[in-house]
């Protein structure tokens, strides 16, 4: 007599967890940071506030970090780099003059990318914070030089034998500084088209025999 069993039911097949790749999970947490710090400032950015924002767990950012220096740490150097981004490859361009790269350099200062109120804030709390000064230039000094290596050596293109370029390199740069922070004090005079204008006036009055009447011409 034959007999049928009955045929056992098939277990689900195990599916792996999906798990994001390091980087990404690393980036989420950055930008999370950033938004965190354009909001409460350093101090009031907690490891809490980051997770909750990314919508991760404290365990994944302890994973990845470990402290909170450690993410201010990559947080800062991700934002440097972003700055490096707009303007590296002009620098690099071999069919570009002297002229013309100083005024992409400086211009990159506008860049979208890292002109923004988020970004700014960002950049003005590491500043504003006494305790994360140092830690600012620890992290940025190398990132700051190298850029001010370069408008010092593309100046020297572009005036007399014996003028300070040092000198003139610190104004560019500081010129710079102060319409980003008038950005971020006053959004709605100081748009990035109203810096890009102020920069261009700033850089004819410096160089007139290479920029003249290029106020007019500023690639907005």
């Amino acid at each position: 007599m034959n007999t049928r069993t009955a045929a056992k039911p098939r277990s689900k097949p195990k599916t792996k967890r999906r798990t994001a790749p390091k980087e990404v999970r690393r980036l989420q947490l950055i930008e999370a940071t950033i938004a965190c710090i354009a909001e409460r400032g350093i101090s009031g950015t907690t490891m809490a506030a980051v997770t909750g924002r990314a919508g991760l767990s404290m365990g994944i950012v302890s994973l990845h970090f470990d402290s909170k220096d450690n993410l201010l740490n990559a947080t800062l150097t991700h934002l440097s780099q972003e700055v490096r981004r707009t303007w590296v490859n002009v620098v690099q361009d071999d069919t570009m003059k002297p002229a013309q790269k100083l005024w992409a350099v400086a211009m990159s200062s506008f860049d979208p990318r890292i002109f923004n109120p988020t970004t700014i804030a960002v950049w003005f709390a590491y500043f504003g914070e006494a305790r994360y000064r140092a830690f600012y230039r620890r992290i940025v000094e190398s990132f700051d030089d190298e850029r001010s290596d370069v408008f010092e050596e593309l100046c020297e293109h572009l005036v007399p034998e014996g003028t300070d370029t040092l000198a003139l390199t610190n104004s560019i740069e500081t010129f710079g500084d102060g319409l980003w922070l008038n950005a971020i004090l006053y959004p709605e005079e100081f748009t990035r088209e109203y810096c890009m204008i102020q920069m261009a006036t700033y850089l004819a009055a410096m160089f007139p025999d290479h920029f003249g009447d290029n106020r007019a011409k500023t690639v907005i």
